[in-house]
């Protein structure tokens, strides 16, 4: 159920499905998912409509990721390190990446138009 989205200006990146598609995996393999699994969104932000934290660079990354509560903070540690790891291969450095986890109970989700039970 996972939803990752990353968040960046838009100049930095040329191939962002390269990106997509190396979340994508480091996600799999962190949490053994299938790809039916998860939603993944690119984010670019236009000049002047991101504002990043001070001491970051260019390639600046926030990512979110939307999920249902009850995960240990062991998988939440193991699926942030292999985002970091799948955004520094294409060119972001990890001092320019932050993550955010966002839990919900299963009542707070609708999958294919039907709550979860």
């Amino acid at each position: 159920m996972p939803v990752i989205a990353v968040h960046t200006a838009q100049d930095w990146c040329a191939a962002p499905d390269a990106v997509l598609e190396g979340l994508r995996d480091a996600a799999m393999a962190a949490w053994s998912l299938e790809p039916a699994a998860l939603t993944l969104l690119w984010r670019p932000y236009a000049a002047g409509r991101m504002i990043a934290p001070a001491n970051r660079g260019a390639r600046y990354c926030l990512i979110e990721i939307a999920m249902l509560a009850g995960r240990s903070p062991e998988l939440k540690q193991s699926l942030a390190l292999a985002c970091i790891a799948a955004l520094a291969r294409l060119g972001a450095p990890a001092a320019d990446i932050d993550i955010c986890f966002s839990e919900s109970r299963p009542a707070d989700w609708l999958v294919a138009g039907r709550p979860l039970p």
